[in-house]
C-alpha cells in the first residue's frame, strides 16, 4: 500500500511476550495486510516452540513472512534481513498489498528503516600481500592500487593510512564494489515511510508472562525439540542454537544443571533480554508508545487505518 508515491509500512515492535503476535495478526485480518516477521530467531527452520513462532493455523489465518527461512547451521545477518524484507515488501505493493511489519529484533528494524552496510569480513592473505607490497614499493603503491578502483575512498584518505586504505581494498575484492558505494547502502529505502508503534507493558506484567510463558513452552516439549535438533546434527556451534531457550539446555545435557535450574536460567535470560529489548527500542527508535494489551488491537488499528489512507 503506499502513502502519496512512498510505500507505507506500519510496524509494531516490542519484548519478547509482549503479546504482539496475536494483536497482529487480528490487525492484519481487519485490514487485510500481511504480516513480515522481524526476529531473528523465527527465521530459523525446526526452532518452533522456543521461538513462540506462529502456528500453522495463525499462519492460514495471515500469510506471513520472514518466518522458516534458513536452518540452524546458517548465520544471517540483518543486512540479508533488510535486502529480503525490501523485496517482499515491494513486490506486495506491486499487487496492492500491504504488510505489518512485527517482532522484538531492533537491528533488524533499524537496517530494514534506516539501512545497514554489509559487513565484509577480512582477508588475512590479501591483506598480507598489501602489506607486502607496502613494504617494497611504499605506501603510495598501496594508496595508487585504491586509486584505481575506489577513487572516491582514496580521495578521503591519504598514503600514510595503510589501514584504512587496504580495509578498502579487500572491501572491493570481497564485493567488487567500493567501498564508498557500500557505505552508500546504509540508508533506508527512499521508496518507503514507515510508522512505528512499540507495544511495551509494564514489567509487573511482562514478566509473569514471560515466566508463564517458559512453562508452557515446557508443556509442550521444548525440552524434546531441543533434542531433536540435537540428532538433526546441531550442536552449541550452530547460530540457531545459540538463542535463549535453548543454549541453557545444554549444560542440562552434559549434567552441568537439573533441569529445574535449565527452566529457571531460560526465564531469567529471557527476562534480561526482554530489558535489553525494552532499553533499546526506548532509546533507538522513534514510535507511538503502547503501554497496555487490553485496547491495543483497536488502538493499533486505528493508528494503521490513519496512516494508510
Amino acid at each position: 500500500m503506499t502513502t502519496g508515491d512512498r510505500i507505507a509500512v506500519p510496524a509494531l515492535l516490542g519484548p519478547t511476550a509482549a503479546g504482539k503476535s496475536d494483536i497482529a495478526i487480528n490487525v492484519c485480518e481487519r485490514l487485510g495486510l500481511e504480516l513480515l516477521s522481524c526476529d531473528s530467531r523465527q527465521i530459523y527452520r525446526y526452532l518452533d516452540i522456543g521461538t513462540a513462532k506462529p502456528s500453522e493455523s495463525d499462519r492460514a489465518r495471515v500469510p506471513h513472512w520472514m518466518i522458516d527461512i534458513v536452518d540452524p547451521s546458517e548465520r544471517f545477518s540483518a543486512f540479508k534481513f533488510a535486502r529480503q524484507a525490501e523485496t517482499i515488501i515491494r513486490k506486495l505493493a506491486a499487487r496492492g498489498k500491504g504488510v505489518l511489519l512485527c517482532g522484538g529484533t531492533g537491528l533488524y528494524f533499524q537496517a530494514l528503516c534506516k539501512g545497514l552496510a554489509p559487513t565484509i569480513p577480512e582477508d588475512p592473505e590479501l591483506r598480507r600481500t598489501y602489506l607486502e607490497m607496502a613494504k617494497e614499493h611504499g605506501l603510495s603503491a598501496v594508496y595508487g592500487e585504491l586509486e584505481n578502483v575506489d577513487p572516491v575512498s582514496a580521495a578521503s584518505s591519504h598514503p600514510s593510512n595503510l589501514v584504512r586504505n587496504i580495509r578498502a581494498l579487500e572491501v572491493f575484492a570481497a564485493t567488487g564494489k567500493p567501498l564508498s558505494g557500500l557505505k552508500a547502502l546504509a540508508a533506508g529505502p527512499s521508496d518507503m515511510v514507515f510508522d512505528v508503534m512499540t507495544l511495551i507493558p509494564d514489567r509487573d506484567i511482562l514478566y509473569p508472562r514471560i515466566n508463564a510463558r517458559i512453562d508452557a513452552m515446557m508443556s509442550r516439549g521444548l525440552l524434546d525439540e531441543f533434542m531433536s535438533l540435537l540428532r538433526r546434527g546441531y550442536s552449541q556451534a550452530s547460530p540457531g542454537l545459540n538463542s535463549v531457550g535453548y543454549r541453557e539446555f545444554f549444560a542440562f545435557k552434559n549434567g552441568l544443571s537439573s533441569l529445574d535450574q535449565t527452566i529457571a536460567l531460560i526465564k531469567q535470560n529471557s527476562r534480561h533480554y526482554a530489558k535489553r529489548q525494552i532499553t533499546w527500542f526506548r532509546r533507538q527508535v522513534e514510535s507511538y508508545c503502547v503501554a497496555s494489551t487490553l485496547h491495543a488491537t483497536d488502538e493499533i488499528t486505528h493508528r494503521i487505518e490513519r496512516f494508510l489512507r
